[in-house]
């Protein structure tokens, strides 16, 4: 594949990931930017999209992480601790903190970027771990088209 400069949204894979999450047994998300597209050797760029009621399941990651809201509003939870975010607010999640639970609380889309200190495409790694402990791989939804 050729690595890019510019990534679009359109051309990104769509995952899914099995994480729980609130009446559903996984959640959906972008990576837009990471390793296998573009040099980039240090993090991994993508987008979550939560409709109205639905969540983000626990989970935790070995890195850091930052959650910055697009549009919507909703609920993040790290190490147990709410906080109400919208357009232009940005969480920071500490290595190993377990976090999740996060939710859309509007009657709209709620989109998120996140950016994450690990360099794979999700589907090349186990990066995800759940609470019990249990690493779980995301599954692809929808191809890169090149």
């Amino acid at each position: 594949m050729e690595k890019k400069v510019l990534c679009r949204e359109r051309d990104a894979r769509a995952e899914r990931l099995p994480v729980p999450s609130g009446n559903r047994a996984f959640y959906e998300q972008k990576t837009l930017v990471y390793q296998g597209n573009t040099e980039v050797t240090q993090m991994r760029l993508g987008m979550c999209w939560l409709e109205p009621g639905q969540e983000v399941g626990r989970h935790g990651h070995n890195c850091d992480e930052i959650l910055y809201v697009l549009e919507g509003k909703g609920t993040f939870v790290v190490g147990g601790e709410k906080y109400e975010a919208g357009p232009g607010d940005l969480v920071y999640v500490p290595p190993d903190a377990i976090h999740g639970g996060h939710k859309n609380t509007g009657d709209k889309f709620w989109r998120y970027l996140f950016i994450v200190g690990q360099v794979l495409q999700p589907l090349d790694s186990c990066d995800v771990c759940l609470p019990s402990g249990e690493n779980v791989k995301p599954q692809l939804v929808k191809e890169v088209e090149e």
